[in-house]
């Protein structure tokens, strides 16, 4: 079985949860908490900070769980994939995208986006 968390991001944003991730439950010496530290997420600047044109990825990593909240800080950053690829895309070219809605069997509901 797997248990959700809730990702919390360092009080410098102005949202400070940014979704739910999934552990498997303790089982023996094996630790659901240990499985968190160290994950890595990475969330757009423009969700972090309530702005539609910001174009950096956000990389945060979980440094502590405390309860069922995973306190995550500052890793790196990154451009976004139509920023990177805006200069790659030439005249009479264009670019594709996709998504995904994908619903899981707790009911939860996921968009995977390509680019």
């Amino acid at each position: 079985m797997k248990d959700w968390y809730d990702v919390k991001v360092p009080a410098m944003f102005s949202i400070w949860n940014i979704g739910k991730t999934l552990v498997r439950k303790t089982q023996g010496i094996k630790i659901a908490s240990d499985g968190l530290k160290g994950r890595v997420f990475k969330v757009s600047l423009a969700d972090l900070q309530n702005n539609e044109v910001a174009f950096r990825k956000s990389k945060l990593i979980t440094e502590d769980v405390q309860g069922k909240n995973c306190l995550t800080n500052f890793h790196g950053m990154d451009r976004t994939c139509d920023k990177l690829c805006s200069r790659m895309v030439k005249k009479w070219q264009a670019m594709i995208q996709s998504h995904a809605d994908v619903k899981t069997t707790n009911g939860y509901l996921l968009r995977l986006i390509l680019c």
